[in-house]
């Protein structure tokens, strides 16, 4: 039986800012890693905290579709994980221009490392969402709010 993990955000921005969230090495390093390389295809993240010890540098990127979706295949080979990572991005709602919904999937996981993967993604989304909204958790009832929708009054 397959183990996974599954966490998911709204982020106060639109759909290619949050998908750049995930590409650009800068913006990794601003919420995810303390250092990323996304060239090439690759998907290399470093997070040096000595209880972390993340090292992806086998990974790859295997599948974009641009503001829609990317798949990677997380490889840590010091812990034997080769896994993926599946991450959906789409509009909150049908008005709603500048509210982002992500979907993370981690995939093919050890049974013993489901635990620390569900809390990672749970806490690397939680530092992704601050960096957009700060202290706001967009609510169902938030999305016909003009600052997500758009339109003016």
């Amino acid at each position: 039986m397959s183990k996974f993990v599954h966490q998911s955000t709204r982020l106060h921005c639109n759909l290619l800012q949050a998908y750049q969230m995930f590409l650009d090495e800068e913006k990794l390093e601003s919420w995810l890693c303390d250092k990323g390389n996304t060239e090439d295809g690759k998907y290399e993240i470093v997070i040096e905290a000595e209880k972390l010890g993340v090292n992806t540098q086998s990974s790859q990127i295997t599948e974009k579709i641009k503001e829609k979706k990317l798949v990677i295949r997380w490889v840590e080979e010091k812990k034997n994980i080769d896994s993926t990572v599946e991450i959906n991005f789409m509009q909150c709602a049908k008005r709603t221009i500048h509210c982002v919904e992500i979907h993370l999937l981690h995939k093919d996981l050890p049974q013993e490392m489901i635990d620390f993967y569900n809390i990672f993604w749970k806490n690397a989304l939680d530092t992704l969402r601050y960096y957009y909204n700060n202290d706001w958790v967009i609510q169902d009832g938030d999305l016909t709010l003009t600052k997500l929708t758009g339109r003016s009054l």
